[in-house]
């Protein structure tokens, strides 16, 4: 997959259609099968968006760590795999899940490599609390030194800062903020497959309510800006909706539902 001349042309889009899961054909390929992976898995525990990344070899885990969205600090994890049962370990409670396939399994014993998530419930250490969890498998990698080594010569956590300051102001409408932390010409998507560049600060402010749609602020909400995967060097924002380069924030790709709206962009 190659981007062209221009970054992130339409094929994002055709990305954003594809089973989460296929990113780990390139991001593994090249890797032995014994070699430790990162899983990272993404949803809910209760009414709290979270994120998990699963460390292991083979079905031996070798550790990770969980995230709730409104606090982004690591949590770190142990666990064990018995069957299709996977038990992890924090401090302050256990997960008791159970991978979860879509049937293409075809009657083997679920795993990392057949599965598309887990699912179970989360039990506070005293016993008092209980609540559901529910995962989506997101991407495998390579577990191998540094996260954004393609993105940036910064620091992992110097990376995902401005990421996260980017994403942060986008949501409250910080349009100072925002445009400080792009990196220009900016590429936004269009669901009709075509693109359209604005080349400063200046142009996404004068066109900033087509550029940032309900639409695109509504599934940035429920996005995670950590533990991000890595293509062509640059950072991807949930399943596609923003791209970060070294620089700031390079692309978007605006949700179906809101073409309308977003191609009145077009025209400005």
């Amino acid at each position: 997959m190659i981007f062209g001349m221009k970054r992130l042309l339409p094929f994002v889009l055709l990305l954003l259609c594809i089973t989460p899961f296929l990113l780990t054909l390139e991001s593994t390929a090249t890797e032995p099968n014994d070699a430790r992976v990162r899983d990272q898995y993404e949803g809910n525990l209760g009414e709290n968006r979270v994120g998990i990344t699963i460390i292991h070899k083979g079905i031996e885990i070798h550790g990770g760590h969980y995230f709730y969205q409104k606090y982004l600090k690591d949590i770190p994890l142990t666990g064990t795999v018995d069957g299709s049962n996977v038990t992890l370990r924090e401090p302050n409670g256990t997960f008791h899940l159970h991978f979860v396939g879509n049937g293409s399994e075809r009657g083997e014993h679920l795993n990392f490599e057949n599965s598309i998530g887990m699912a179970g419930n989360w039990t506070s250490a005293n016993g008092r609390r209980n609540y559901p969890v529910s995962l989506k498998g997101k991407f495998e990698v390579a577990d191998n030194g540094r996260r954004y080594a393609q993105v940036t010569n910064d620091s992992d956590a110097a990376f995902e800062n401005r990421v996260q300051t980017c994403f942060r102001a986008i949501i409250a409408g910080d349009k100072t903020t925002t445009v400080r932390l792009i990196s220009y010409p900016l590429t936004a998507n269009l669901p009709s497959g075509k693109s359209k560049i604005f080349k400063n600060s200046e142009q996404v402010l004068s066109t900033w309510t087509n550029i940032f749609t309900p639409g695109l602020i509504a599934k940035l909400r429920k996005d995670l800006p950590h533990d991000m995967f890595v293509h062509n060097g640059m950072a991807m924002l949930g399943d596609g909706e923003a791209w970060f380069d070294a620089k700031g924030l390079a692309a978007l790709n605006f949700p179906p539902a809101r073409a309308k709206s977003a191609s009145s962009s077009e025209s400005q």
